[in-house]
């Protein structure tokens, strides 16, 4: 393997797979090469392009601002856009019979949301799959065809996932997992496709490849296997997105003829001290500052999360600082400065199950999401999520409407947004255009299922639940920094998934770091790579013991509790 740095010029027409550390110049490398190209091929013209590829559109809008003036003969997008726009859309309809779809009814891919409704109209409960086992469900290549399997379940459960797939593409609901089978599927069925996409696109290179799912790396191989020149690049110590089918080990084994493999160890990112926690949290890279730039030694704040916000204001400016956050609803605590001290990483979507009237479920889902895509200033999504709700009320496709009721309930958020759902509920049944349902309340007695969950839910439960559908606020979750870079970052540390924080798991990637068989351990070194010169992590307690391990890294403060 040979070291090169994001400056160093390679063979335009040989494969290669570039491992680099978070801070190496890897956009920089990508860039460079890609301007390369342009200049120095004979292979490109108005109708063959290169594909530049990358897994968050975080990186495909870092790509964008770096190639902004050589867009004519490149293409860039994420993995399923890509294959959604060139090969699923197109061609659907060699599939269609199959799977019984509609093409006419697809147009963008979504994130799987588990619906109890669907799962309740199969036999996959008599069959022992229980709700929780449904977030494991994935696609598997089987030979030229895809199955859908359970993740640590052995047993077969295609057909009656089938159906519960089916219920989604009724709707028009295509997942993006659906995409990566779908191609799969239609590029072994039709030649000519997969012969077109090489011929369209001489260059395919793919920026984060460690964050690759097995049917995408086949894809990638079957692209390569004549007259498109491919590379990857990427880092097996930032893969953390298992739960969407990614897999370090497919950069790991990632081969093709003749392939050249390539190693950067720099880190232009972040100072020495900053590197030096990195290097106390991964030992297989030894990443150096060839700027040799020093800063601050990072900091672990003790206490409340809030609280530790506001040293960090008073320290380095309000709003310098970025906080990211492991689950959902932390991150949106930390925009809405309230602290939560056990979050649960339940969606809207799992909390409003309990309301059995499908339309009036998805209504207040919409409404919620809207509301607070708004407070962040995502109108567009705002709009775009009820107005499909709303799409017979005007002649605007629901779009006027949208704004009258964004606006309004914006302009009275402090009326309901502390208090419970059912306050909502009273507003939104004042809008002549909006029609449902309406619950029906006890005069005595015990109320109905559905009336305790709007009477008793507080709305900003369900707020905190919101996951933004492109995040770029100074308060988000790790996820959505992928990519990113920023000046100041806090580090918030808590109990995941509703458990109290516990030092010897939550902290445990700084005490006894395990990058290779721990997938959050990764997430928190990708979190403390983006601090470009001051990294703070903030956890509720800390021991004296983990205290004397961690004092030669850090400065270590006690935050006063409110």
């Amino acid at each position: 393997m040979k070291i090169i740095t994001a400056d160093t010029i390679i063979d335009i027409e040989q494969h290669f797979k570039v491992i680099a550390g978070p801070g190496a110049g890897k956009t920089r490398f990508l860039v460079n090469h890609v301007k390369n190209v342009l200049s120095n091929s004979s292979r490109l013209s108005r109708n063959r392009k290169i594909a530049c590829i990358t897994y968050t559109n975080v990186g495909v809008d870092t790509l964008v601002k770096r190639i902004e003036d050589e867009k004519d003969h490149l293409e860039i997008s994420t993995i399923h856009s890509f294959l959604f726009a060139h090969v699923v859309k197109p061609y659907l309809f060699l599939i269609k019979d199959k799977y019984s779809l509609e093409p006419v009814k697809f147009d963008a891919p979504f994130e799987h949301i588990f619906s109890k409704g669907y799962y309740s109209q199969t036999d996959l409960s008599r069959k022992y799959v229980s709700e929780k086992d449904m977030k494991g469900v994935y696609w598997e290549i089987s030979g030229n065809e895809c199955n859908l399997r359970i993740k640590h379940k052995n047993n077969k459960y295609h057909k009656s996932l089938l159906k519960y797939k089916s219920f989604f593409w009724e709707k028009g609901i295509m997942h993006y997992d659906d995409i990566l089978a779908f191609a799969w599927e239609i590029i072994n069925m039709d030649s000519n496709v997969i012969r077109v996409l090489r011929a369209k696109y001489p260059y395919f290179f793919i920026d984060e490849f460690q964050d690759t799912s097995p049917i995408q790396s086949e894809i990638l191989k079957r692209i390569a296997e004549r007259e498109t020149i491919v590379g990857v690049i990427g880092d097996t110590a930032q893969s953390i997105y298992s739960f969407q089918g990614a897999s370090m080990q497919q950069f790991i084994d990632f081969a093709l003829p003749s392939l050249s493999n390539y190693k950067i160890e720099d880190n232009w990112r972040s100072t020495n001290q900053i590197i030096n926690v990195l290097k106390l949290i991964r030992t297989d890279l030894n990443q150096n500052s060839p700027e040799n730039k020093n800063g601050e030694v990072p900091k672990i704040l003790v206490g409340d999360s809030i609280k530790a916000l506001e040293y960090c204001d008073n320290l380095l400016g309000k709003d310098n600082v970025v906080t990211l956050s492991y689950m959902v609803p932390t991150a949106n605590a930390m925009k809405k400065r309230i602290n939560v001290d056990s979050p649960s990483n339940i969606l809207i979507e799992q909390i409003m199950q309990e309301d059995s009237d499908r339309d009036r479920r998805v209504l207040f889902i919409s409404i919620v999401k809207a509301i607070e895509f708004a407070k962040q200033y995502q109108f567009d999504d705002a709009i775009k999520t009820i107005s499909s709700r709303l799409q017979k009320t005007d002649n605007f496709k629901g779009r006027k409407n949208s704004l009258i009721l964004i606006k309004s309930l914006l302009n009275s958020y402090d009326e309901f947004a502390n208090g419970k759902l059912w306050e909502l509920y009273e507003k939104v049944i004042g809008f002549s255009f909006i029609s449902f349902n309406q619950i029906q309340e006890r005069k005595s007695g015990n109320p109905t299922k559905v009336e305790s969950l709007y009477k008793n839910t507080d709305y900003k439960d369900l707020a905190l639940s919101i996951r933004l559908l492109k995040d770029e606020t100074i308060h988000r979750t790790i996820h959505k920094a992928k990519g990113d870079e920023f000046d100041n970052v806090l580090i918030v540390v808590k109990g995941e998934f509703g458990n109290k924080y516990k030092e010897e798991r939550d902290l445990k990637f700084l005490l006894e770091p395990d990058l290779i068989n721990n997938e959050d351990h990764r997430v928190y070194y990708v979190a403390c790579s983006r601090a470009k010169e001051n990294l703070l992590i903030n956890i509720p307690e800390l021991s004296e013991d983990s205290k004397q391990k961690l004092t030669e890294k850090f400065e270590i403060i006690e935050i006063p509790n409110p």
